[in-house]
């Protein structure tokens, strides 16, 4: 295995350990380098630069999955891309995914001024108007 690849992990490793140490965090961290067995496997050529590109690809179909669908991921060939078109995969799905976001929260916002507007119209406060719509 690569020198390279070898430092990769060991560091890897070291600053999850040194991040799961503080209170309420956690961090996974890869397979210690002396696992030839998983590494074999995981990145045959034993490169840094191979073990990027695998981690690279895998990335952009977990962004894909998880903005649009496993099935379009599924469908994509990016074995084939660039790390230049992976990277803009990456980047669209997670720019659809922080609009979807903010437009939950905008919804949200809007739901709550909406029931806050209800119970002024009903001269109660927004505690008691919560308690009538639990119980209704």
């Amino acid at each position: 295995m690569e020198k390279a690849l070898v430092d990769y992990i060991i560091a890897q490793r070291k600053e999850a350990e040194e991040f799961s140490k503080k209170p309420g965090c956690w961090m996974g961290m890869v397979p210690c380098h002396t696992d030839t067995a998983y590494w074999s496997e995981r990145v045959p050529s034993g490169t840094l630069k191979e073990y990027d590109r695998i981690t690279l690809e895998e990335g952009a179909y977990y962004a894909v999955a998880d903005a649009f669908s496993k099935s379009l991921a599924r469908s994509m060939d990016f074995s084939s891309m660039t790390d230049e078109e992976l990277h803009a995969e990456i980047d669209s799905a997670v720019a659809y995914m922080n609009a979807e976001a903010e437009e939950e929260a905008m919804r949200e916002e809007a739901e709550q001024k909406h029931f806050d507007e209800l119970a002024s119209s009903l001269n109660v406060d927004r505690e008691t108007f919560n308690r009538w719509m639990a119980t209704a």
